[in-house]
């Protein structure tokens, strides 16, 4: 990853975001679900000069990591990948994911975020490489969603 240099500063800003849908329900087993969700990640990304690096689902959740955060709190940055891919989602696979959701609503109300320091691609790809195949080992909801066990983070493989 390279330091951003703007008018009068120079630096790097990457966030690694979780967020996963309402209920937690297996919502990203459907391919159609999972495209238009990361279409609207890198279009919403691209309206705010944010660079996604990295982007993995597993069953029930979706890693992002965004650079070039500067201009950008976590909370405003949070808002709009969600409300723009949840826009999406119900305009364009709502058929898909209504009988594992109540409402209108497709995310949760949190979303876990971390500030990642200085890495390279290499500690991103092995993390979501290493870490995102575990997720998609069982295909039961129930016992996915009772199973218990740590959960490997990025700040293991940061460089």
């Amino acid at each position: 990853m390279e330091l951003i240099r703007a008018h009068h500063s120079v630096g790097e800003a990457n966030l690694h975001l979780q967020f996963t849908p309402k209920y937690r329900r297996d919502i990203f087993r459907d391919e159609a679900v999972k495209e238009v969700c990361e279409e609207s990640f890198r279009e919403t990304a691209d309206k705010l000069d944010l660079v996604i690096n990295a982007l993995a689902f597993g069953p029930d959740h979706v890693h992002v990591f965004v650079g070039a955060c500067k201009n950008h709190s976590v909370a405003d940055i949070v808002r709009r990948l969600k409300g723009a891919s949840s826009r999406r989602i119900r305009q364009e696979c709502w058929n898909l994911v209504r009988s594992k959701l109540w409402g209108k609503s497709f995310w949760s109300g949190g979303y876990f975020y971390r500030s990642v320091g200085s890495t390279t691609d290499e500690a991103i790809q092995f993390y979501i490489e290493k870490s995102q195949g575990k997720h998609w080992t069982t295909l039961d909801h129930e016992e996915y969603k009772h199973r218990k066990g740590t959960q490997t983070t990025i700040s293991q493989f940061v460089a």
